[in-house]
């Protein structure tokens, strides 16, 4: 069966940084308030978690995601403003590659 499929990721310098899967990790943090949680949920190790982090905070204008340092009631993380402003526009491209996708199905039809 022919399908249409698309991803779509932000990159610079031919770098991906932003896509599905860090797209994904910030909506856990945002969840859960903490990185450690957030990759357990998406049975990702910590330091993979920490290494896209890392990556979304060196690459984007403003930090995405906030980690507080461990205390004496632990640490946490906290999804920025910004990112959720990212996450909004991010998932509104989303919905229209989708609207699109469902679109051109028609055409798959008529390829058949």
């Amino acid at each position: 069966m022919k399908q249409l499929k698309f991803k779509c990721w932000i990159e610079e310098d031919g770098e991906k940084y932003y896509g599905p899967g860090p797209h994904e990790l910030l909506k856990q943090i945002q969840k859960e308030g903490s990185l450690s949680k957030a990759a357990e949920q998406m049975h990702m190790s910590y330091k993979k978690a920490w290494a896209v982090v890392q990556r979304l905070n060196q690459f984007s204008e403003k930090a995405l995601v906030i980690l507080k340092k461990g205390g004496q009631h632990g640490g946490g993380a906290e999804v920025s403003l910004y990112a959720l402003e990212i996450m909004k526009e991010y998932e509104n491209l989303q919905l229209k590659v989708g609207q699109l996708i469902i679109q051109e199905k028609k055409l798959l039809k008529v390829l058949k």
